[in-house]
């Protein structure tokens, strides 16, 4: 009997601590934006690669999670980190194409892997006449 309560401690405190573990595909990734100052969030997301030969970018398109008429789509360097990596960022509202190329674009590109794309970004984009979206705070956190 004493063996079977020592069998069913050492049980209970190893499920113990499965159940506590972290694990890290479950932190959240994605890829968030505050749009005309209104926080939004992009949670269909398709990366792509696109290889020119002497370099390889990763475009990136998403749509909004709460509205499916509206996406971005955000060009970068793969394997390019720092702040010239995302060079393209286009919004679409639904009606109308807001964009802005680089060197308008604030960016820091933390990791551009085959494993992972972390950036911030931000930025004022136009539909080509006096029409204006400004981008804040948006965060890349994604695994291609």
């Amino acid at each position: 009997m004493k063996n079977f309560f020592t069998i069913l401690t050492f049980v209970a405190f190893a499920f113990s601590i499965t159940a506590c573990s972290s694990d890290g595909d479950s932190k959240k990734s994605g890829l968030t934006a505050r749009i005309n100052g209104v926080e939004r969030t992009f949670n269909t997301i398709e990366v792509t690669e696109e290889d020119y030969g002497e370099y390889t970018d990763y475009i990136i398109d998403a749509v909004q999670s709460d509205d499916d008429t509206k996406s971005i789509t955000i060009s970068l360097g793969k394997g390019s980190l720092g702040t010239d990596s995302i060079y393209f960022i286009q919004y679409y509202d639904g009606t109308t194409f807001y964009q802005l190329s680089s060197p308008q674009i604030t960016s820091n590109v933390t990791e551009s892997s085959a494993s992972k794309i972390k950036a911030t970004f931000s930025g004022i984009l136009n539909d080509g006449g006096s029409g204006n979206v400004n981008i804040a705070n948006g965060v890349i956190d994604l695994k291609p």
